[in-house]
């Protein structure tokens, strides 16, 4: 079972720091379909990545348990669609190997990340390979997100599911996956911050799952420990709701920690 560090973000995946221009297809649609081009003004986005390294109690996919105490190496860019521009794609990729599990994972993500007006969309795919054991699988998805009030993000993300090559989630059928959260993010002092995620979600016919799929809280506590590199420590929970519970799983707790780079 592919998973994600933490629930975040995405495709656990490294939530990038243009997180802010992020719209999602459904927006892209409502304004008649293609690439909706950004509100006059719109922020300009640069180049910008990082690499990251970490280590969690457990790998946690979506509120499913997917093995103990992982470490991890993780790459992300975020490159303009050209100069001066606010279009950006952001890329990236992980490998995690559990401890206490028996296989590795490779993900290896793109999104197209479009501004609009007060409304940011993301739209791609993520790949998951599983070397021990020769599957391949992915998924894909769009988000849209709004920031209320200049108080907290809102975020409304959709995902299904890609059939892959001898992967055992295909006798599961072709699932879809959907997620509302809440996120904030307070600046204590220059070195140091608190970031707040809550969010819950819904499955349908996800990896057993069909119908409320969990709840889930995250704080991280980034510290600046250079103007480059930053330690973000981590706690976090998630609660199963009567689909999760369906499918075997439990309430889990979550902690652990990622170094990161950024260039």
């Amino acid at each position: 079972m592919h998973a994600t560090l933490k629930e975040e973000e995405e495709p656990s995946v490294p939530m990038p720091r243009s997180f802010k221009k992020m719209v999602s297809l459904l927006g892209c649609l409502a304004l008649g379909g293609g690439i909706a081009l950004p509100a006059a003004g719109a922020e300009e986005v640069s180049f910008d990545g990082s690499a990251a390294v970490g280590f969690h109690n457990q790998y946690n996919f979506r509120g499913f348990k997917a093995g103990d105490w992982a470490p991890s190496i993780s790459f992300r860019f975020t490159i303009p669609v050209r100069p001066k521009s606010s279009l950006a794609f952001d890329v990236g990729a992980w490998y995690v190997d559990p401890i206490d599990d028996v296989y590795n994972e490779i993900g290896i993500y793109a999104f197209l990340l479009v501004p609009v007006a007060d409304f940011h969309f993301r739209v791609g795919g993520i790949f998951f390979a599983f070397p021990d054991e020769d599957w391949v699988t992915g998924e894909f998805g769009a988000a849209i997100s709004y920031p209320f009030m200049d108080f907290v993000e809102l975020e409304l993300a959709w995902w299904s599911d890609v059939k892959g090559k001898d992967y055992p989630k295909d006798e599961l059928g072709f699932g879809h996956y959907a997620e509302f959260s809440l996120r904030k993010s307070i600046e204590l002092k220059k070195w140091l911050s608190v970031g707040m995620v809550v969010g819950v979600s819904y499955a349908i016919d996800y990896y057993g799952s069909d119908g409320l799929n969990h709840t889930f809280a995250t704080v991280d506590f980034p510290i600046g420990i250079s103007e480059t590199v930053t330690l973000t420590p981590y706690v976090g929970g998630t609660l199963a709701l009567e689909g999760l519970r369906d499918a075997g799983e439990k309430d889990q707790f979550l902690l652990g920690f990622r170094l990161s780079v950024g260039f």
